[in-house]
Parts: C-alpha cells; structure tokens; sequence
C-alpha cells in the first residue's frame, strides 16, 4: 500500500508546478497593465489533496475461552438440610402393588427403617423412598429415580424379579443396594441379600443334629422353590458332616397329597410304639436310634400346613420319640406351640433376645406388632446409618466386613457373593414356648464361611 501512496503525492506535485508556471506567464504578460494600475494581485495556490492510508489489518489473537465449570449433581436436598453433607438411602418397596398383603407390608417395612433412622441415624441421613408397583418395570422405574435423586445406597426391593431389574440399574450407577428377597440368582456384584436363606438354617441345624449323633436324614416337603432349596441344602450339608438322605417325599397340592406323600416316606419302615415303650422314651433324653430308617426328617412347611404334616406323620408311625423332626425358619411362630406333634423339634432361628429389643420399640412407636421380616429393613437403615460414620462410605469393602455387624436378628455380615450369613441359635418346641438350645454366636470366626 505504500508506494501507491506515494504516487498519489508526486502526481499532486507535478500538477501544482504546472499550475504555477502558467500563473507566471500570465503575469508577466500582463505586467505593464498592471503597474499602471499601481496594484498588484496574487491567487493564492491550491490545497494538496491528502490521501489517507489505507486500514492495516492484522490477523486475530486466538484467546483462551472462559473455563466453564460443570454443574454438580447434588441430588434430593430438603430445604432444611441444605448446609448438611446429606447421605441419601433411597427404600424401594411395594407400596401399591395390587396385592393387599404385599402393599402392608411395605408399610411395615418403611416404618421399621424410619425407626432405625430415629434410633440410629444421624441429622445427615436421609430416607427416600420410591414405589415399586409391585411389578419389575415399576421397580427399575423406582430404581432410576432413586438414582436421580443422588443415592447413596438403595434399600429394598421386597420380591426377585424387582431386585433383579432394580439391581441393573444400581449397577450401571455403582451404587449398592440391600434387598429382601431370598432368591439367591439376584444376588451378587453389589446386591446384597438382607434376608433369612433357608440353606443357611438347614446347615446349622444339620450341623447341630449331626453333633447329636445323626447320620440318616429324611426330607418330606413340598416340591416347589423354596423346597427344593431346602432338599438341595440338606443334601449338601449332610454329605459335608458324614451323613446322608435315607429317605425322601415330595408333595404338590393339599392336604391330600401331602398325607399320600407321608405314606409313601413311612410306609412299612416305623413300627408303632406300644404305650410302655412311649413312656420308657419319654424318661430319657432322646438320642437317635442306630437302628432306624431314618433318624431326623426336615419338614419345610410353616403355618396351617405344618400343624397338618407333623399329625399325618406320626399317623404312619413316624413317632418324634424315635424320629426328630427338624424345621426351618418357617417354625419360628407362636401358633405353632399348640401343636403336641411338633414338640421336641428343632429348628435354627435368629437371636431372640435382640428380636425382642426390636418389637417392643417398634409396638412402642406404632402402636402394632411388626412383621416378621419387619426387622430385615430396620436391620438395613441401621446398617446404612452405620456406614455413612465410616471412612469406607457405602463401599463393597464397607459392606463386607469381615467381623459382621449386630442387628435386630443378631449377628449378620454379607459375603462377595451378595449372600448373607448369620449367627443363628438352635431352638427346641415346647408347649410353653421356645426354648434355647444352643445360643446363636456372638462373633464370627475369621474362617468361617458358607
């Protein structure tokens, strides 16, 4: 741009000499004229025109942009806690399930984790909770809200097929989740089975009766889930401590078909007891007869069902004097204790006398009884209050201490595998009530597994 300037001023130059020239001749031929006059008269000359530079213009700084911070997720902050380092725990339950028994107790549930939450939590703790429907599709609903909300740990849901599509979406957030449920297919890569197993009853109480000379077991239940889990772990356990299955009946249906099912286990095996031999048996403390078909038979059954099979047995001389009857947690009920059939069986259990603790609060503060799986969630909310007092947080590691934890059921720790192990006490039916046999432990042994 430069020389194109300078041009624009030389042309300028040359037309103001010329200019000038011809101002002189005209002067001088207009000299004496002029001097007659006595005057003389000058133009002055022309302004040069000035051109402006034409604009530089230079090439932008590239600037570093603003940083920008990301939001922070902060998840579900009640206005009251908003200064507060909140640790959330979502409870995922039934609350409108079709099913009426399943919608109370969800209520149950929640009002057993609020208790844990008044007596065990502290002013950081929140309790969410989230309707599952009663349905898969409600529970992953449920689930992602939940992670939504920012929480740190999720308790429920009640049934398998709602932990299993809870517990998709808890993985895919890494957040661990405390669920009811006794399916053990659920379990495992952070769902933990807060529940009461029956292969972990059947192993301590095969444990037990095998430690009293038992070596010949007899399983007569039904054939359904939960049975077969029950013959399964018998099976398993018996083998492990040098016994066996002698004898085994299945049963689908009613009463009915659980009377042919008696039948078939007893028939031509028992002789009955003639009234002296009863009252000799009853002098003494029972010990298995080495002659004996079969030494102690399990009967998975609780409720109405129970108080039937145990009669229909001892109807085909399969007499509890000579044959002790084991059961599973499903005997652990009141009503069960008017039935004579059932006394002098064995069953394993939790911890009475931390259960009772948990119910008298629970009546206190509800004005009712709790269920008996109202605790599992009281045991969970304790458990989260627990772990949000820790450096670990609500870790796996966390949650897989190996010393375990003490609830409203007793002693209890999760395994990697999701499942739970207990310390359970052995008891024996009376028609007074329960009576200890073998407390439950207090402590877990650092080899002790399942």
């Amino acid at each position: 741009m430069l020389p194109v300037f300078k041009s624009r001023i030389a042309l300028s130059l040359d037309t103001l000499a010329q200019s000038r020239a011809a101002r002189c001749l005209a002067v001088i031929g207009l000299v004496g004229t002029l001097a007659a006059c006595g005057t003389t008269q000058t133009t002055p000359p022309p302004q040069p025109v000035i051109v402006p530079p034409a604009p530089v213009i230079e090439e932008p700084v590239e600037q570093e942009p603003e940083p920008v911070e990301e939001p922070v997720a902060v998840g579900l902050m009640p206005p009251h806690m908003a200064d507060r380092d909140i640790a959330r725990v979502a409870v995922l339950l039934p609350f409108s399930a079709d099913n009426s028994g399943a919608r109370s107790e969800a209520l149950r549930l929640l009002r057993a984790a609020e208790l844990a939450l008044f007596e065990r939590g502290s002013g950081n703790l929140l309790l969410i909770p989230k309707d599952t429907q009663g349905t898969p599709q409600g529970a992953r609903s449920a689930a992602l809200a939940a992670v939504e909300d920012g929480a740190d740990i999720i308790v429920g849901p009640l049934f398998g097929p709602a932990v299993e599509a809870a517990g998709q979406v808890a993985r895919q957030a890494d957040v661990p989740v405390i669920a009811f449920t006794t399916d053990t297919t659920v379990a495992g890569d952070g769902v933990y089975l807060m529940s009461f197993p029956p292969e972990l009853e059947v192993a301590r109480i095969v444990e037990y009766a095998t430690r009293q000379g038992v070596e010949r077991f007899a399983y007569l239940g039904p054939q359904n889930r939960y049975g077969m889990a029950v013959y399964s772990a018998l099976e398993d356990n018996s083998a492990l401590t040098g016994g066996y299955i002698a004898a085994e009946s299945f049963y689908t249906g009613d009463v009915e078909a659980m009377a042919r099912a008696s039948a078939r286990l007893a028939e031509g095996v028992f002789e009955p007891l003639t009234p002296e031999e009863a009252d000799e048996l009853r002098q003494q403390d029972w010990v298995p007869d080495p002659e004996a078909p079969f030494q102690a038979v399990i009967l998975p059954e609780g409720g109405t069902r129970l108080r039937s099979l145990g009669p229909l047995l001892i109807s085909q001389a399969v007499d509890p004097l000579v044959v002790r009857f084991l059961g599973t947690g499903l005997w652990n009920d009141p009503d069960l204790l008017r039935e004579p059939a059932l006394h002098g069986g064995w069953f394993a259990g939790p911890d009475l006398n931390a259960r009772t603790a948990f119910e008298t609060a629970y009546e206190t503060n509800f004005g009712s009884e709790p269920s008996r799986i109202a605790s599992l969630a009281y045991d969970a909310m304790s458990l989260a209050a627990h772990l949000d007092g820790g450096e670990r947080g609500f870790t796996r590691e966390a949650i897989e201490e190996d010393q375990g934890f003490l609830g409203a059921d007793g002693l209890f720790r999760f395994r990697e595998t999701g499942l739970i192990e207990r310390g359970l006490a052995i008891y024996e039916m009376r028609s007074r009530g329960l009576r200890e046999i073998e407390p439950a432990p207090l402590t877990f042994e650092p080899e002790d597994s399942f």
